[in-house]
């Protein structure tokens, strides 16, 4: 099995107006620990929706943008250079392989991805691997709902207390949860130091 790839036919509503309406980008990064000088990864980057206000954001740090999909980094990469955005990088990776040194990260964002993975398990502690000791990973997910009215199936989705079991199996702990939008929610977890 692999992971579940989203349809780049459909890139256009990854950054379409009803997106931007769901996310508050500035609401969701004032609920995370980013300071100015941080090494991020967006993790499932897509063509970019976080990578570009991260990219400005994080002026004296940098951004690792980074998707399983070359599709996805064309795009991104072609709007990370229209932003004149020097301290982003933009990376393919596989569904658990990354090629970013451990305890390289500060933090990273992992947006409407977890759904798609496999092995959820296998994937969360890869990620904290790469993060320093005291790094932060925000997760936005979609709600278990029996009958969706956008994004994946009900089968696919993950419920908040799943998370958090997987991640404190991993070494993560819970350091906020905000209600994003009717079915969207925000977990930032914390590795352990």
């Amino acid at each position: 099995m692999t992971t579940h790839k989203y349809d780049p036919a459909n890139m256009d509503r990854l950054l379409g107006s009803e997106r931007y309406e769901q996310l508050d980008i500035q609401r969701i990064f004032s609920l995370l620990p980013l300071t100015h000088y941080q090494t991020v990864a967006d993790i499932g980057c897509g063509p970019g929706f976080f990578t570009i206000p991260l990219g400005k954001f994080l002026w004296e740090g940098k951004v690792y943008a980074m998707d399983i999909q070359e599709e996805m980094l064309e795009t991104c990469r072609h709007r990370v250079n229209e932003a004149g955005l020097a301290n982003v990088q933009v990376i393919l990776n596989g569904e658990t392989q990354f090629p970013l040194g451990l305890g390289s990260l500060d933090g990273a964002l992992v947006s409407q991805v977890l759904h798609s993975q496999i092995n959820k398990a296998t994937f969360l502690k890869t990620v904290k691997d790469l993060l320093k000791p005291g790094g932060w990973l925000a997760f936005i997910n979609w709600h278990l709902v029996t009958e969706p009215t956008q994004g994946p199936p009900a089968e696919r989705r993950i419920s908040k207390e799943d998370v958090l079991h997987l991640a404190k199996e991993a070494g993560l702990g819970m350091i906020l949860h905000r209600e994003l939008a009717e079915e969207l929610y925000l977990l930032v977890l914390r590795k352990s130091i």
